[in-house]
């Protein structure tokens, strides 16, 4: 999407004069046409400022006036003749007497400046006067160059900076032409200044006439000259210029002109030879003085050719042309360095951005400290900083020549905006000869002068085109809208915004077009009202609809750099959606309120204590069983806290409650309410931390009256305390029945035992054999009575719990069972096993039921038993395994049955109770046993055992216990 180009603004205007003030700067370089650049510069300045009136004062010789010499803007027949007294009543006198910029706001308002009739006949408001060459020596043009407006009007710091830098350009120019003619006068004073040497030779070349100049310009006498020949008194012009020029002479008798260095007296002469036919006169002047000045002027011509050539390449880059310039200052000042370096004051930093020559320490990209370099001494200096022989004029000493040792050095200091960028420098090891001349110094201050504009034209240029991106990036994206600038006659000269696609409207659908153009009635109206007054200094926002749409618009007035009002801007936003979601909004507000209502009914419907607690302590909500309940109306509960419905220790407990919810986030307790009556109502209270809708943390809860509860509680303990009563009891009988039965047993099976002994020789065989099924059936019965006292006792005559090595109890119990192990040739395989928690010695009773039922019930082969254990979680699973006859899948609950049999005594022995004690025995160790099993396949026989708690632990697991429960 397109966007028409930004309005002129602070940075295009200063772009501008920056441009003017480098092309005056390259005209300064190669003008010799003082009057002509001097009117140009003046129409310049004044089209770059927008000012009415510009002016070039001089000051008339023994005169207390100054003349308009050049400018533009004046009536005719001014120019010339119009003159205006050296007063500093006025701004041109004063401009006189201060190297500042001298600013008269309003002329006829200032107590300080009177109006001559000059300004006074151009209706002159307000004025900016400079120096041209102030202050410098009294041969030299005194100038002032002003600038003029008829209204009134502020400048800009920028606007007085760049007045001063174009009377620093017309100095520059001044000062390039009076050095020319410097030299064009001095050459002609050189010239004058020497009277001619002569020698005479005859037709044999011999010298017969030596005059004063001539033997002291060649330091020779006459008994040296006189008589010898031309060539041996001076071999040096043997087969030189000399040699021919002299020849041709005689041989044509035509004078001969010509000028030549002659390398033993290292001088330049020029000669002029006139024939005879008897010989030769030869007169010659020393002119080395001349052709250094005329050298010095061409070089200094070509250089600024050159400058000017390579600052006007279009084709070259900056850095290029501050390389080539870099390489032509190192020639035109014969030094072995030339570099530009970036200046930090503040943070003490030196580093070179651009350099010339062969030392490795002026790298670009090099940095050190400016106190360690001779340009903390340049930025200092008002002028060039000028160094021929360094030790000499007092730098000896000083650290930053310790460190590089530069013994001449030119340099200069760079200036964008009125402040200390960087340095231009040329140095070298050794010192200088001669001085620097003027043309060389004013040669790199033209250079400073270019860099500095130039940089400064860069930086503005940055600013310009980051301002037109930021700006053309704001209209092209601008979110959801559009913006766009009007001016004066409410005519729209710009705009963009991607909502324009949306609403299918390009930017030529309304740039060019007034608001009369595109709306009417209200809209109209309404647009005409807020630009009128944007355009009058106000910000106005305003909503409308047009293009099924809802908008706002704020419109703003768009100021120049004097701050007056040239243009407006509106910004417009589709605010459709977000009307409809604040009109979406203000219903779901409605809704809440009725589903708060609702929810408040609910909440006092119900029998339970509601309650919102604030972290101050205080009732936020509340429901109406809480009043029902205490007695305490709306008004009383809102100024209590919880704690005020407490007593004793409840208080404390409840206040206890009410802080680690705040810390933990949930809490419950018990308390007794205390009522406005004074009567307590058992309660419990749940409560959980929420953040309100401001994002602070409150406790809600809910209470919940217990009475019930603890009556039903107070029951439940009587039957436990009777249950445990019943339970000794119990107890009590199954031991005394326990002993009671194993006494008569015991007499049954001795008198049998004796009976048979002593009358075995009287029974027939029935009779054995009714005393041997009698004798059994007691031992049998005996041993059932044994099983059902253990039975009873797992958990009132255990051992404490403690961590179990199942290896070592295994090994017991395999000890135990070694003669039955022999007897049935069984195979038991043990894998590892582990330790576990809990009571030894009923342990080691699971291992032996569990493994001699697995011998017991193996069929008729050998027994095959594996032991092994697996890890599940925090408990382990051992498992006994046989390749026994198995247990019908329907008949694994019964096996664990007290007395219940599978099988008859006849089949396999055995009381019926030992699966019944194992299981006993597991759960007391909150574990399990379970029995896998197919029918003539073998039976897995799995308990679940915990694994140790850790070393501090001492409690035995949760549901164990040593006491008679």
């Amino acid at each position: 999407m397109a966007t028409s180009d930004p309005p002129t603004g602070t940075v295009q205007s200063r772009i501008r004069q920056q441009e003017v003030v480098a092309e005056l700067g390259k005209r300064a370089l190669e003008s010799s046409d003082l009057d002509r650049f001097l009117a140009d510069g003046a129409a310049a300045v004044r089209e770059a400022l927008g000012a009415d009136c510009c002016g070039i004062f001089e000051v008339i010789p023994d005169s207390d006036a100054v003349a308009l010499g050049y400018g533009v803007g004046w009536r005719d027949g001014t120019i010339g003749s119009a003159t205006v007294p050296a007063r500093s009543t006025n701004s041109v006198g004063c401009a006189l007497e201060t190297d500042e910029v001298v600013v008269a706001t309003d002329v006829e308002a200032s107590d300080r400046f009177s109006t001559p009739t000059l300004f006074a006949s151009h209706d002159v408001t307000s004025a900016v006067s400079v120096g041209i060459d102030a202050n410098r020596d009294e041969d030299a043009p005194r100038l002032v160059l002003s600038v003029y407006t008829t209204e009134r009007r502020e400048f800009a710091d920028h606007e007085l900076s760049f007045v001063r830098n174009v009377a620093d350009v017309f100095t520059s120019a001044i000062e390039n032409l009076r050095m020319r003619r410097g030299l064009e006068t001095g050459l002609e004073t050189t010239i004058d200044r020497f009277t001619d040497a002569f020698i005479g030779v005859d037709s044999d070349w011999r010298v017969t006439y030596v005059n004063d100049r001539a033997r002291e310009l060649t330091d020779r006498e006459d008994d040296e000259l006189i008589g010898s020949t031309l060539w041996k008194a001076f071999p040096a012009t043997v087969e030189s210029a000399f040699e021919r020029e002299y020849r041709r002479a005689m041989a044509t008798q035509e004078p001969a002109v010509f000028e030549e260095y002659y390398p033993p007296l290292e001088t330049w002469f020029e000669v002029t030879a006139f024939p005879a036919e008897t010989g030769l006169s030869i007169s010659f002047r020393d002119v080395s003085d001349r052709e250094a000045t005329q050298r010095e002027l061409q070089a200094n011509n070509r250089t600024l050719q050159r400058l000017y050539a390579i600052t006007a390449d279009r084709e070259l880059s900056f850095d290029e042309k501050t390389r080539e310039l870099l390489d032509l200052g190192r020639e035109r000042l014969g030094l072995e360095v030339g570099f530009m370096a970036d200046i930090d004051e503040r943070n003490d930093r030196f580093e070179v951005v651009h350099s010339s020559g062969d030392d490795e320490r002026l790298r670009p990209g090099s940095v050190t400290q400016l106190s360690d370099t001779y340009c903390r001494r340049t930025i200092e200096e008002d002028e060039l900083l000028v160094l021929t022989n360094a030790p000499v004029e007092g730098w000896g000493d000083d650290h930053a020549y310790e460190k590089w040792e530069f013994d001449s050095y030119l340099g200069g200091q760079l200036r964008v905006d009125g402040e200390p960028y960087g340095t231009l420098c040329f140095a070298d090891d050794a010192p200088r000869s001669t001085s620097f001349t003027p043309a060389e110094r004013s040669f790199v201050e033209l250079l400073t002068q270019w860099l500095s504009y130039e940089l400064e034209r860069q930086h503005h240029q940055r600013e310009l085109e980051e301002s037109e991106r930021r700006y053309r990036t704001l209209v092209e994206q601008f979110p959801n809208g559009i913006v766009a600038l009007f001016d004066e006659e409410l005519r729209y000269t710009l705009g963009g915004g991607q909502i324009l696609e949306e609403i299918d409207i390009s930017i030529d659908d309304f740039v060019g077009q007034t608001i009369y153009d595109r709306y009417d009635g209200e809209t109209l109206e309404t647009f005409e009202s807020n630009f009128q007054a944007a355009l009058s200094g106000e910000r106005t926002s305003f909503e409308y609809d047009i293009h099924g749409r809802e908008w706002l618009a704020h419109t703003v007035p768009v100021e120049d750099d004097r701050g007056e009002v040239f243009a407006g801007m509106i910004m417009v936003q589709d605010v459709t959606e977000r009307n409809e979601q604040q009109r979406e909004l203000r219903e779901r507000e409605a809704r809440l309120e009725r589903f708060k209502a609702y929810t408040d009914d609910i909440l006092d419907a119900v029998d339970d204590v509601f309650y919102v607690v604030g972290e101050d302590g205080s009732f936020q909500r509340w429901n109406e069983t809480l009043c029902a309940v205490t007695g305490y109306s709306d008004d009383e509960v809102d100024s209590m806290t919880p704690l005020d419905f407490f007593d004793g220790d409840d208080r404390q407990r409840v206040g206890n409650a009410i802080e680690g919810v705040f810390e933990t986030g949930h809490a419950r307790v018990e308390a007794d309410v205390v009522t406005k009556e004074g009567e307590t109502i058992p309660y419990e209270f749940a409560a959980s931390t929420l953040e309100n809708p401001a994002g602070q943390p409150v406790l809600t809860g809910v209470g919940r009256d217990i009475s019930d509860r603890r009556a039903d509680q107070r029951r439940l303990e009587e039957l436990v305390d009777e249950l445990e009563a019943s339970n000794e009891r119990l107890e009590q009988f199954a031991y005394a029945a326990s002993h009671d039965l194993q006494e008569p047993l015991r007499m049954v099976a001795s008198y049998l035992t004796l009976v048979d002994q002593r009358y075995a020789d009287e029974l027939d065989s029935d009779a054995e054999e009714f005393i041997e099924y009698a004798v059994d059936g007691a031992r049998r019965m005996q041993e059932m009575i044994d099983g059902l006292l253990a039975y009873s006792r797992v958990d009132t005559q255990g051992d404490p719990f403690e961590v179990v090595d199942c290896e070592a109890v295994l090994e017991d119990v395999l000890t135990d069972l070694e003669v039955r192990i022999e007897e049935t040739d069984a195979d038991i395989t043990v894998e590892s096993l582990p330790e576990v928690y809990g009571d030894p010695g009923q342990l080691r009773q699971v291992f032996q039921n569990l493994l001699d039922n697995a011998i017991t019930y193996s069929g008729d082969e050998a027994p095959r038993i594996s032991v092994f254990a697996e890890k599940d979680g925090q408990e382990w699973r051992l498992s006994v395994r046989d390749r026994g006859i198995g247990i019908d899948p329907a008949d694994t609950e019964r096996i664990f049955q007290v007395f219940d049999r599978l099988h008859s005594v006849e089949e396999y022995a055995g009381t019926g109770i030992g699966l019944a004690l194992c299981q006993r025995i597991v759960e007391r160790h909150d574990g399990d046993i379970r029995v896998a099993s197919t029918p003539g396949e073998g039976a897995t026989f799995t308990t679940t055992l915990p694994e140790p708690p850790d070393a501090d632990a001492t409690a035995e697991p949760t549901g164990t216990s040593t006491t008679n429960e």
